[in-house]
């Protein structure tokens, strides 16, 4: 029995239906038959209650269990109207699977049908008004893959205006066929950029994934934007972010555990080929299920994204050895010492990446709190080496549990160096603008030595200004630059060019969930320019 099977037979067994008390109680509704979080849009493959609540107290409960009684209602109403323009931006937009969709998630309104491409262009036209009112800019960019497998260059705009109010929009997706080198990424974002009439002395800073043909100091994308921004304006110095939202390729390239992932693919693989009925694998298996839907599961780099489908199937272990050993498919490494102990590791490794990994998540992260993460979890890494060196796995549980030697925790320093040096050659991208963004997060504690002379002035009288130093001890950062006076213009625009900057490229990640979301029959049959128009008004 295949793992598809399985599914369909507890479903069908425990007649699991969407229950319309999980809307209020964990944000979801049900959109195309499929459990939808209305918070992040993430979607869960089956109405399972345990899913929904684990994903809701996981991601959700910090933020959203201030809200009670009626304002848990009006929240869940507000929620529900952004999932109309979350799909494709306006009730006068449906395609022949949507009028149902819109209708689930707010039954009291009539759609009134207008084509795709006529939104979207009003809303282009919007975007470009947008752009011209803003202070500074910056973009990220990612490529994607979108629902007919096609590279994508996915561009997105964050700017700030003179209210100091923050958009993030989508500018434009560009398939990338043929080569992909940096000038090759380079002319098509030009020419992306070239479409809104977008000036370039406001571009600020560009994040990317950090691959060569975005990073490459010859023929990169990021030294062709330089270049172009210098010869717009001499004084502009366009900064560069790598993207740090990545664990799974950190876990890959700098942890080396192939030895251990090979083999739990291989596994999970096999079991789900042939089949189970044990009652022991089914958290594992709606684990898996929950996560990935109907996406490959012997994708390894996918499969360290979500430490807790490791934590599973280390806490399956010995049936998983038991029952492929019935089978006639022994594994000796399930049962070697060694092995589960690197296992043990791993699954520690990917839970303290993951969890960082949220932190830095979410839309419109402030640069510098992003860098006071990436700060906190080198620090984290620079203390673990030290206990493992005294074999001390207080951070460590899971290795901990299975630990019999007082000099297990030796053998993983080199990981840990390994990660560290990542982070510090991520994190430098950073320190090149420390001061800068120390200015901004800190304007009243800073040294004035540390500031640019132009600034000087301004920051000094900043610094003893006690109206707005009480709003800043009020309000924070960044909504004290809302109450900023005109009487700052210089450290005005600084923040805003600090604003403007993106942390990440996980704005562009999400981009992914949209089509995921969006892969229907109806938006299969799209056209490349109305389904560009759909991406535009869902982002």
């Amino acid at each position: 029995m295949s793992l598809s099977k399985v599914g369909k037979r507890k479903i069908d067994q425990e007649g699991r239906i969407f229950q319309e008390k999980w809307e209020r109680a964990y944000f979801f509704v049900e959109v195309q038959n499929i459990p939808t979080c209305l918070i992040c849009k993430q979607s869960m493959s089956v109405s399972k209650e345990y899913n929904l609540r684990r994903h809701y107290q996981t991601n959700h409960s910090k933020h959203y269990d201030q809200y009670t009684e009626k304002m848990r209602d009006e929240k869940l109403h507000e929620l529900k109207k952004g999932l109309r323009k979350y799909l494709l931006g306006s009730s006068e937009i449906v395609g022949p699977e949507q009028k149902q969709v819109f209708a689930n998630a707010n039954p009291n309104e009539t759609a009134v049908v207008q084509p795709i491409e006529d939104v979207a262009g009003n809303l282009w036209e919007k975007l470009r008004e947008k752009i011209k009112s803003f202070m500074a800019y910056s973009i990220a960019i990612d490529e994607i893959t979108d629902i007919n497998n096609t590279t994508q260059l996915a561009i997105f705009i964050r700017g700030v205006d003179e209210n100091f109010d923050v958009s993030e929009e989508l500018l434009d997706t560009v398939p990338m066929t043929g080569t992909k080198s940096g000038n090759e990424i380079f002319l098509r974002v030009e020419k992306s950029l070239k479409k809104f009439n977008i000036d370039w002395s406001k571009l600020v800073s560009v994040a990317s994934t950090g691959t060569p043909a975005m990073v490459d100091v010859n023929d990169g994308l990021v030294t062709k934007l330089k270049s172009k921004v210098a010869m717009v304006c001499k004084d502009s110095d366009l900064k560069s972010v790598c993207c740090i939202i990545h664990p799974e390729s950190l876990c890959a390239q700098k942890l080396k555990m192939d030895h251990v992932m090979s083999v739990v693919v291989n596994s999970v693989n096999w079991i789900c080929s042939r089949g189970l009925n044990h009652s022991e694998f089914t958290t594992l298996l709606y684990e898996l299920d929950s996560q990935y839907g109907s996406l490959l599961y012997y994708t390894e780099i996918k499969w360290l994204s979500r430490g807790l489908v490791l934590k599973r199937f280390f806490e399956s272990l010995e049936d998983i050895d038991s029952f492929m050993s019935s089978r006639g498919k022994p594994l000796p490494q399930l049962s070697s010492q060694d092995w589960i102990k690197d296992l043990a590791f791993l699954v520690d490794m990917t839970m303290h990446l993951n969890t960082l990994n949220i932190s830095l998540q979410g839309h419109s992260q402030v640069v510098t709190q992003m860098y006071d993460l990436i700060r906190a979890f080198l620090a984290k890494l620079c203390l673990w080496e030290t206990h493992l060196a005294r074999n001390n796995l207080a951070h460590f549980p899971t290795l901990r549990s299975v630990s019999r030697n007082e000099s297990d925790g030796l053998n993983y320093i080199p990981k840990i160096v390994e990660l560290k040096t990542e982070f510090q050659k991520r994190l430098s991208d950073f320190k090149l603008y420390e001061s800068e963004l120390t200015l901004f997060s800190s304007p009243f504690s800073v040294k004035i030595e540390s500031v640019h002379e132009a600034l000087q002035m301004e920051v000094i009288d900043l610094q003893c200004n006690t109206v707005l130093k009480t709003k800043y001890d009020k309000v924070g950062v960044p909504e004290f630059y809302k109450y900023l006076w005109s009487s700052y213009p210089k450290y005005r625009s600084h923040c805003a060019r600090i604003l403007s900057m993106f942390g990440s490229t996980y704005i562009c990640e999400q981009l992914f969930s949209i089509m995921k979301l969006s892969k229907t029959k109806y938006c299969s049959q799209l056209k490349d320019s109305e389904w560009d128009s759909v991406l535009h008004i869902a982002t």
